[in-house]
């Protein structure tokens, strides 16, 4: 297994259960890879300025992927080595579109805008507790939505985060119609890209990147970690995928192993096992990692 490139999800895969830290052996064993010069790239549905400290001030972590692979960073200095980002008009389209009470934000330069009423009376939205605190701090108000010229850019992607039931699954509808987005399911809403916005395609745009600057990553030299839905696609994408044991059933189908939940080291045991010690693979690899499937080199 030559692998050049590690991506790692944030929130329910490298991150434990608080969203914020990760483990004193995650981190070592992440700083471990460095030596055997392998990029450690996190790729996250979170916008830059939201992604975790705990994670980005590691010396190993030089690039990051944001907003489900809507822009992929050089971390030194902020370069936008990629993006597939929104049209303005499309997106002020869609703010034009869904109910006028409803929640909406748009995710632009690192901050989450939000139309000022609404996020004035914030607290009346019944966000949940961890998104409420991030727009605390990133959150910022715009008089309209509504009209493309007046928009802040690059838009990384538009979060509608609580749909009421009886909305979701006709705006789902209506969006999907339109031909130009990509949607991502989320638990009380979903998230709208631009066409082809995935992980997948977000992390495979920055291989291509690297390469044009001399460095050559293919899709077989990438190991890639995850838990939710929108981590499938790069699971599938990569040379090697695999899920945590906390991921959802379809993910798990989805990879090529399957490691320890979040909250058990998940992320360090399996990089221990294929990279930093591969040679103590035994061929009962679901009985090392602890969960099944698992596809045993």
């Amino acid at each position: 297994m030559n692998i050049k490139l590690i991506a790692l999800d944030m929130d329910g895969t490298v991150l434990i259960d608080d969203h914020r830290s990760i483990t004193e052996s995650t981190a070592k064993v992440i700083d471990q890879v460095v030596a055997e010069h392998i990029l450690v790239v996190p790729t996250s549905g979170r916008i830059i300025s939201a992604m975790p400290e705990a994670v980005m001030a590691l010396p190993a972590v030089q690039f990051a992927i944001t907003s489900n692979g809507a822009l992929a960073y050089r971390l030194k200095d902020k370069k936008i080595m990629y993006s597939n980002c929104i049209p303005r008009e499309n997106a002020a389209a869609v703010f034009r579109t869904i109910p006028k009470k409803l929640w909406a934000e748009l995710w632009a330069d690192g901050k989450i805008y939000v139309e000022r009423e609404k996020l004035l009376h914030q607290s009346d939205f019944l966000l949940n507790p961890f998104h409420a605190e991030v727009v605390e701090k990133i959150g910022t108000e715009i008089s309209s939505l509504s009209f493309g010229d007046a928009l802040p850019g690059p838009i990384e992607k538009i979060n509608l985060p609580n749909i009421p039931s009886t909305f979701k699954q006709k705006l789902w509808a209506e969006f999907s119609s339109w031909g130009i987005f990509s949607l991502v399911n989320t638990p009380n809403g979903f998230e709208i890209m631009n066409r082809g916005t995935s992980k997948a395609a977000g992390l495979l745009g920055f291989c291509r990147c690297l390469h044009s600057s001399g460095t050559k990553i293919q899709n077989q030299n990438i190991m890639a970690f995850g838990d939710s839905e929108n981590d499938i696609e790069m699971l599938r994408a990569s040379g090697f995928g695999i899920a945590m044991g906390n991921a959802c059933e379809r993910v798990k189908e989805a990879a090529n192993a399957v490691t320890r939940r979040n909250t058990e080291d998940g992320v360090a045991l399996a990089i221990e096992t294929y990279i930093l010690r591969p040679a103590a693979i035994s061929t009962d690899c679901s009985e090392k990692l602890g969960h099944s499937p698992l596809d045993c080199p």
